[in-house]
This record gives structure tokens, sequence and C-alpha cells, in this order.
């Protein structure tokens, strides 16, 4: 016999689709369904998240589990270019009232529904789970959700018994999602969905011959610094070269227009610089290399064992800011600073991973680039940055993978 609590929380439920049924309007003809015989999945992008996932990694790893799949996307429209012509998929919109969303299982026959973000449309879920078909959650953040207690909490309670698997992004995310009804045994902290991104390449012959012109030197980057940054970076090298001094600082990504003035910062603080522009490289009693562009990021970070993230410290002219995952993919360890710019939320993964160095100005710069000329602490660092950078894979993989076996188990 059900408890009284969900008794009353599968009424709330059913007086809210009730009252959506009445207020359906009349629809016009439903979306053919995409071209193929393979299931589909219909998968729901939150209307309410500021940022979408990284959807375009999922889907590739979906169709390397089960090629022919084909996908129906509902709520909020799908990013700008995975809609290609060789994806079998449609966008629907939300159907909002339990009619409807009949109508759309007879339709298309979906086989699993995945609902990605914050978002519990439930005339989709309890459509779904009336058919017998699985609902699964992923990136589950529902921590802004009404608990129990209040009729759209007892709504919500209601709507998480029909979910069958809920991925979490973090412990937090899971006591949000317990508390609201979820079952504990259904609840998996995956860790976040992020963005992958392919490791910059790098020509070979020129890694081997330039590590060995720079063998024995301790070297570390600054990538795309501001002025302000490139002159605290310099600064900061200058004092690292009282206790090392074959260290060697790289500054690469400077505008043309920042040369001068960090040539006249060269000259104040005495240091010995030359131009990869040029052609030259660096010589044993050379203090910085400078490097104007940024077509060669990824020998720098290979070359690198510690990396400043320019952009994210003091503001000022120079070029865009370098994503963080960069580096991290390339076993350097990073260095930033307060201001996480368009990549807020990898900074939060790898600063909660102890995966990142955060300084707050120039003398935390310098503390920080002498704490991690000793190679244990950088190589600590790197390895935490490389298994944040990477993780997202094996997030979608584990994504997909439930959802293709709960897809499966109903066919």
């Amino acid at each position: 016999m059900a408890p009284a609590g969900s008794k009353t929380a599968a009424l709330a439920l059913w007086l809210h689709l009730r009252r959506r049924a009445a207020l359906a309007q009349t629809v016009g003809d439903l979306a053919e369904p995409p071209p193929g015989e393979g299931p589909l999945v219909l998968v729901h992008l939150s209307e309410r998240a500021d940022d979408p996932p990284p959807l375009a990694g999922l889907i590739k790893a979906m169709l390397s589990r089960r090629p022919g799949l084909r996908f129906a996307f509902t709520g909020a429209p799908a990013p700008e270019g995975l809609l290609t012509p060789e994806l079998r998929a449609i966008h629907l919109g939300l159907p909002r009232d339990p009619i409807l969303v009949q109508d759309v299982i007879d339709h298309l026959n979906p086989r699993a529904l995945l609902l990605l973000g914050d978002q519990l449309p439930a005339a989709l879920i309890t459509g779904m789970a009336e058919a017998q078909r699985p609902v699964i959650l992923a990136e589950a953040r529902l921590v802004s959700y009404d608990r129990a207690g209040t009729w759209r909490g007892l709504i919500n309670s209601s709507l998480m018994t029909r979910i069958r698997h809920v991925l979490a992004p973090d412990p937090t995310a899971a006591a949000a999602a317990r508390q609201l009804g979820a079952p504990p045994e259904r609840i998996e902290v995956t860790g976040p969905v992020a963005g992958i991104l392919p490791p910059l390449s790098a020509n070979e012959a020129e890694r081997a011959a330039v590590a060995h012109i720079l063998r024995g030197r301790h070297v570390w980057l600054a990538a795309t610094p501001t002025l302000p940054e490139a002159k605290a970076a310099l600064a900061a090298h200058a004092a690292t070269l009282h206790h090392n001094h074959r260290a060697l600082l790289i500054l690469a990504g400077l505008p043309a227009a920042m040369i001068p003035e960090i040539q006249s910062e060269l000259e104040t603080l005495g240091l010995a610089a030359v131009l990869r522009s040029e052609d030259e490289d660096p010589e044993a009693d050379d203090h910085v290399l400078i490097v104007e562009d940024t077509d060669e990021m990824g020998l720098w970070y290979r070359l690198a064992p510690v990396c400043f993230m320019g952009g994210t410290l003091l503001p000022g002219a120079g070029l865009a800011p370098r994503h963080p995952f960069e580096p991290a993919a390339l076993g350097s360890a990073i260095i930033h600073g307060p201001r996480p710019g368009p990549h807020a939320a990898e900074w939060v993964q790898l600063d909660g991973a102890g995966a990142a160095r955060l300084v707050t100005g120039g003398e935390a710069l310098t503390r920080a680039v002498a704490d991690l000329s000793a190679a244990d602490q950088a190589a600590q660092l790197a390895s935490n940055a490389w298994a944040v950078s990477t993780g997202g894979a094996a997030v979608l993989r584990r994504i997909s993978d439930t959802v293709i076996d709960a897809m499966e188990n109903v066919e």
C-alpha cells in the first residue's frame, strides 16, 4: 500500500496535469520523425539553463555506442550547429499538456526520455513513465526547486518518483534530488558535464628541438596576458631569477602594439629577451622568449610545466583569454587570477579539484611561480588538472551508457 504522502503527491500531479489538459489549445500536425529505422530518444533541453550543456559530445558518445540512433529535441533550442543534415534529429518545442504528449509518444515511439539540466516537464515525464519508457535525468541541478510541504513541492516529488535514473553533477545536487523525492538508490554522482577540448597540436620535431635547447631550465609560460599582467609576469620572473638564474619565461600571445612597452619593461628590469618572430632561439643567458601570436600554443603548453593564464588577473589590453583546459590537457600546472571571464564553470571545476593555483595580485603570482618551481608541487597540480580536463569524456560516456542500457531493457 502506498504511503499517504506519495498518494497526496500523486493527486497533486494528477490535478496539475488535468488543469494543463483543460487549458490545452488545438495544435497543428505533429512533426514527422527523423528518417531511419533506429530507435528514437527524446532529449529535453532545460529552458531555465543559462548555458546549455555540451550536447555535441553527448550525442557523439551515444551514436558511438548505438549507431543509427535518432533524436527528437524538446524545450530550449538546440545549440547552433547541432542539427546538421547528417544527424537524424528534429526539434519539437515543448509539449506541455498530457493529450499532446500522448500524441507525440504515439507518433514518434520514443524509447527513452533524457532530461538535461534543471527542468522537470511534468506532462512529458508522466507520459513517458505511463508508457513504460525510461526517464533519465542527467546534469540534475534542482537546488532551486520547491521541496515537499508546498503544492508545487508535492508535484515535484511525484515527478521524481517517475524518473528511473538521476545523474547528479556533485553531492550538493544529489542531496537536492533526494530532498525533492528521488529514491536514493536511483541517484548517482557522475561529476559535471564539461566540454571536451582536443589537445592543441604541435610539431613534434619542433618540440623536440626546442626542448633540447631548453633542457635543464625551469620554463614557465604566461599565456595571452594583458599588458599589466605581462609586466607582473616579468616582475615575478625577475624575482625567480634570484634563486633560479637559468629560469626562462615565455610570453605568448602578445599583440604587436604591446611589444614596445614590454621591451621597455625588460630594459628597466635588466632582462634579456628574444623574439620568436625573428626566428631566434633563446640562448643560455636569455631570460624571456616573446611570442607575438598564438599559433603555437600547443608547443608552449608542452614545454612549460607551469602556466599563468592571462586575462584572469589584471584588466587591460590583450588578446582573449585562453580556455583553461588547454594547458590542463597537456600537463601544465595552472596559475590564474580571480577574473574567470568566459570560462567561469571550468575555473570552478579546476579550483574545486585542487587543480589550479589562484592568485590575487602580482606578489601572489611571484610566490606561486616560486612554489611551483618545485617539480613535485607542479606535477601534483598538473595531474589534478589533467584529470578534470579529461573527466568530461567519462561523464558523457556514463550518461550515454545509462540511457542506452535503460532503453535496451524495454526493447
